[in-house]
Formats: C-alpha cells, sequence, structure tokens
C-alpha cells in the first residue's frame, strides 16, 4: 500500500485569497486612477475672455481661478451696473402689487343647465294621425275620381259589345265578361288604395321630422345662447387675470432679466476618462488558471496511477518501444520513470505507460524482447520498483 501511496507526489493546490488584501488593493488602484483622471482633466485654459488656471492646495485639494481680460472686466462690471438697476426698479415696483382678493364679481352667472320651457314638444309615435289619414283620403279620392268616369265607359262600352255579339244578359258568357271587368276595377281601386296608404305615411313621416327638426333648432339656439354667457364669463375672468398678473410679470422680467451684455464664458480643455485597473479581475483569471492548472495535474495524477495499478496488476508484458509510440506526452514522474501518453502507431486508443528503453538501463528484467521491438512486464516492473 506505501508504494501506491507513494506513487506521484501530489501537486499543491492555489493559495486562499486573501479578501482585505484584495479590496486594499482594488481600493488603491481605484484611488489612483481618480487622482490621475483629475490631473489630466484639470488643464489651464486661456483664451481672448481671459484665463482659467488651477492651483494645487496637498491632500487632493484644488482651487480654480478665473481671471477675466481688462476689456471682459470692464464689460462684466457694467453687466453688474445694469443688473443693480434691474434690482431697483423691480423694488420699486412692489409697491404696485393688488391687494384685494381675486373675484369674479361683475362677470356673468355661469349657465349649467338649458332651460327647455317653450320649446316645441317631442313628437310622439301616435302624433300626426289625422293628418295622415286626411292625406291618405285625399290620395285615394283623386285616383279614384278619375278612375271611375273610365271604368263606366268601359262597363257601358262592353255592354254594347256584348249586345251586339248576340250575347244575352244574364248568359254565362255576360256573366264571365263582366266578372273579369268587375275584378279590374277591384283591383284598380285596390292598387288606389295602397298608394294612398303610402302617401298618408309620407305625410306622417314628413310632419314628424318636421317637428323633430324645430325642436333641435330650438334647442341648439338654446345651447349656444348657454355657450355664448359661459364663454363671455371665461373671458372676464382671463381679462381679469391677465391684468392681475401683468404687474407680476414685469416684476419677474425685471428680477429675471439680465443685462445686454453677457459674461463670457471660458473654454475648457477635453474631458479625459480614464478606467480604474479592474484588480479584482486580474486576480480572478489568475486565480482560475491556477485552479484549472492544479486540476488538470490532479487528473493527470489519478490517471497515471490507475493506469500503472491495471498495468500491474494484470502482470502481462506491453509493448512499450518509443519507436512504436505517436502523439508522446509526459504526463508524470513515478520512481525514477517518466510515465507518458501515447498512441500506437498502428493507432487506438490511448495508452498510459513507461519507455522500454528507459526501464532496459535500471530494471532490465522488466523488459522482454519480443522480435524486434521491447515489451514491459508491468507485473516485474511493479514489484522492483
Amino acid at each position: 500500500m506505501s508504494f501506491i501511496k507513494n506513487l506521484f507526489s501530489s501537486p499543491s493546490p492555489p493559495a486562499a485569497p486573501n479578501p482585505a488584501a484584495l479590496a486594499a488593493a482594488q481600493g488603491a488602484a481605484n484611488a489612483e486612477t481618480a487622482r490621475l483622471q483629475g490631473r489630466m482633466n484639470r488643464m489651464d485654459t486661456y483664451t481672448p475672455f481671459g484665463s482659467v488656471t488651477y492651483s494645487d492646495l496637498g491632500d487632493d485639494r484644488y482651487s480654480i481661478t478665473q481671471t477675466l481680460s481688462p476689456e471682459q472686466q470692464g464689460l462684466y462690471d457694467q453687466n453688474v451696473a445694469i443688473g443693480k438697476g434691474m434690482l431697483g426698479l423691480a423694488q420699486g415696483a412692489i409697491g404696485n402689487f393688488p391687494t384685494d382678493a381675486f373675484t369674479l364679481e361683475g362677470a356673468p352667472a355661469y349657465q349649467t343647465g338649458i332651460d327647455y320651457s317653450g320649446l316645441e314638444a317631442i313628437p310622439g309615435a301616435g302624433d300626426f294621425g289625422a293628418a295622415s289619414q286626411a292625406a291618405s283620403d285625399a290620395a285615394f279620392n283623386r285616383v279614384m275620381n278619375r278612375l271611375n268616369p273610365q271604368f263606366d265607359q268601359q262597363q257601358e262600352a262592353l255592354q254594347t259589345q256584348l249586345a251586339n255579339q248576340g250575347i244575352a244578359l244574364g248568359s254565362e258568357a255576360y256573366t264571365t265578361a263582366m266578372d273579369d271587368f268587375g275584378r279590374r276595377r277591384s283591383d284598380a281601386g285596390i292598387a288606389a288604395g295602397y298608394d294612398s296608404i303610402a302617401a298618408g305615411e309620407a305625410m306622417r313621416q314628413g310632419l314628424f321630422a318636421n317637428a323633430l327638426q324645430t325642436r333641435g333648432q330650438q334647442l341648439g339656439e338654446r345651447t349656444f345662447d348657454m355657450n355664448t354667457i359661459n364663454q363671455a364669463r371665461q373671458n372676464y375672468f382671463n381679462e381679469q387675470l391677465m391684468s392681475r398678473n401683468q404687474q407680476i410679470n414685469e416684476l419677474a422680467a425685471l428680477l429675471q432679466g439680465q443685462g445686454a451684455i453677457q459674461s463670457p464664458t471660458m473654454m475648457t480643455g477635453p474631458q479625459t476618462g480614464v478606467a480604474p485597473t479592474d484588480v479584482t479581475g486580474a486576480y480572478s483569471l489568475a486565480a482560475g488558471i491556477d485552479a484549472n492548472n492544479y486540476n488538470q495535474q490532479m487528473g493527470m495524477q489519478q490517471a497515471g496511477i490507475g493506469a500503472l495499478a491495471d498495468l500491474g496488476g494484470a502482470a502481462i508484458a506491453q509493448y512499450s518501444d518509443r519507436r512504436l509510440k505517436k502523439n508522446i506526452q509526459k504526463i508524470a514522474h513515478w520512481k525514477g520513470f517518466d510515465v507518458y501518453r501515447y498512441n500506437y502507431i498502428w493507432g487506438g486508443e490511448a495508452q498510459i505507460g513507461v519507455m522500454a528503453q528507459d526501464v532496459l538501463e535500471r530494471i532490465p528484467e522488466a523488459v522482454v524482447q519480443v522480435g524486434d521491438w521491447l515489451a514491459v512486464d508491468y507485473g516485474k516492473l511493479w514489484r522492483a520498483a
């Protein structure tokens, strides 16, 4: 068991991070970045209007001095004088402020609704029945007064025709002819009746529409009058409020007004932004790389231990001649022997083991000659090492 325990020396894991040291390092980097950025952006500026300069007071404190050119200083002094004059005018205007309460006395009374008294009544479904019936009767009578004389003449002509044809009164042929004539006359009367009903309905609908239109016109006039009164009240309110606010606006203009001559605006240098050093990110990256390397070393160690243990336990000879191998990669060191991962030149999966040439120099009894090639008896190697 001691042999297996000492097969490979385990790699040391990465050191645990020190949060306090990491935070201090990041804080120091941030502070230095802020100082650098401040120094880069404190640029003395000189223009025809004057200058802006910075002075270092120590302990990360600076003072700013803005100096106007003689011409601009004179303009600034005039501007200040103008401002003082405007403040004097404003102070005098305060005495003219209205002090009484704002009221709407004298304004038209606000109209909240419409007076419906005296409006045309809303027509009902049964109204205008008499007028409709009269129009229907008149239409029917007009038609029948025109048709009845015509049918009377036609009846006399038909009777004369039947008599001339020798068709006797009361005979079947006579009765049939007169019945046909009677049906035509009756159909004409029925058609006239339907037309007269339609004429009466048209009269009723027209009267109904006229009544509605009359009421709508009256209601529109009342609404217009109400809106006109309310608009007059609003106009009165606006005028009174404008008159009252005018003095306040004039005072505000005096207080906010500036002289015609403005103070110059000094140019500043371009501002530079400097990102702080990402100490935490750099440490995290380095710690991740160390952890990954450690995990890879542990994985290769475990793979080498497992492979050699399997070969030693099987106590078999396996081709291990360097000349038969490709893709050779050293993965561990054990008992003076390098352990490799490799593929045979004829293909297949990756293998793990030692080189027969290395074993031949130290433990020749563990090497077997197979034709022109060397093999390693891992059982003997396991016991001898």
